[in-house]
């Protein structure tokens, strides 16, 4: 089974206030960057590993130079035999008509734009500098390139977001005619800006918040974006192949300071360091612990709405039987004989997780 390219880029030119992912304004550390990622894709050279997606995430991949972006993909094609999905995410403003159409010819296939929301104030509150405008640029840029697969980030439960403001982000984004759109609930993580700044005191409540996913939820559907897991909706035949393998169980492997790998039962990472990632020209990887277990695999494949057979795991009773009561509360249901969380159900997900999981012997 071919497996997944993840490429971590780390650099942004500034750090928002609510981003816990490794990213460091440092952008002339780019060059000695390359450099070791391309020793480090070179290290896999002859393992017989085949790839059919490559995900170019962040941190902000579009302040790579698109000559470097095309090598990187051929170094990649070259090593995994690379074809399929390759993903680059990008920010509206660093994405031109000219930056576009050469990653396009590069062989980047699919845009992920970090759009966020349409409302000034909600932008100002998250550190982000594009405009509405910008982003309509950018996905009407991609799509002259040659896009045909684009997708937009938005952002839920984020300072002063009202159910009002959030319709007027969720049909301007409609409007833009995007393939695949990723919602996700703001959490605000130990050490952040955010964190420290107690921006909470600006944002929903958690009931409130709860109302803003249901919204997201009912509009992207209606809106013939239909979700396939918690966060993420497409078009029929347009979900991100690369986000699925990890929650059906695929393989990948991550390349780059900060990025994780499940490879060959194992899972293993680079710690969250750049200069300790040049330092050991990309051989600084340590070992997280085992990969693909029931228990995991049942916590992934219930991210999807879907769900799982539950005949096809060992406590599969155990696991109907626990699943009954969150059945008649509307938290779950039966699809093709399948267990899936329902969205209210996914709110609580977490939670219900913990009761699910089979009792110790």
């Amino acid at each position: 089974m071919a497996a997944g390219i993840y490429l971590h880029v780390p650099f942004c030119r500034q750090k928002c206030g609510y981003c816990d992912f490794y990213s460091l304004p440092k952008l002339s550390w780019i060059p000695a960057y390359l450099e070791t990622v391309k020793q480090e894709i070179l290290s896999y050279r002859n393992q017989g590993i085949v790839a059919d997606t490559l995900y170019f995430g962040g941190g902000t991949p579009s302040l790579l130079p698109p000559e470097e972006i095309e090598a990187l993909i051929g170094l990649c094609r070259d090593v995994f035999s690379l074809e399929g999905e390759i993903t680059l995410e990008a920010n509206p403003e660093s994405s031109s008509l000219s930056f576009l159409r050469k990653i396009k010819a590069a062989g980047v296939n699919r845009i992920s734009f970090g759009a966020q929301s349409v409302i000034p104030k909600e932008l100002a509150a998250l550190g982000r500098i594009h405009t509405a405008k910008a982003i309509d640029d950018a996905v009407f840029a991609a799509k002259e390139a040659g896009f045909s697969n684009i997708s937009l980030d938005v952002m839920l439960a984020i300072p002063y977001q009202t159910e009002k403001s959030l319709q007027q982000t969720l049909s301007h984004f409609i409007s833009l005619q995007p393939t695949h759109l990723s919602a996700y609930l703001l959490k605000i993580e130990e050490g952040t800006p955010f964190f420290q700044n107690h921006i909470e005191r600006l944002c929903p409540d958690d009931d409130y918040a709860a109302s803003l996913y249901l919204q997201t939820v009912a509009a992207l559907n209606q809106a013939g974006l239909l979700q396939y897991e918690i966060s993420n909706f497409a078009k029929p035949g347009m979900e991100s192949r690369h986000n699925l393998k990890y929650w059906i169980g695929e393989e990948y492997i991550g390349i780059g300071p900060a990025a994780h790998s499940a490879y060959k039962g194992k899972r293993f990472f680079h710690p969250s360091s750049l200069a300790q990632y040049i330092r050991s020209q990309g051989k600084n990887l340590l070992l997280e612990g085992d990969f693909g277990g029931e228990w995991e695999q049942l916590m992934l494949s219930l991210r999807l709405t879907k769900g799982v057979d539950p005949d096809t795991f060992s406590f599969g009773q155990s696991l109907k039987e626990k699943a009954d009561s969150y059945l008649r509360a509307g938290w779950m249901a039966k699809r093709d004989g399948k267990l899936a969380f329902t969205p209210q159900g996914f709110l609580l997900s977490n939670s219900i997780l913990a009761q699910l999981l089979p009792d110790e012997e």
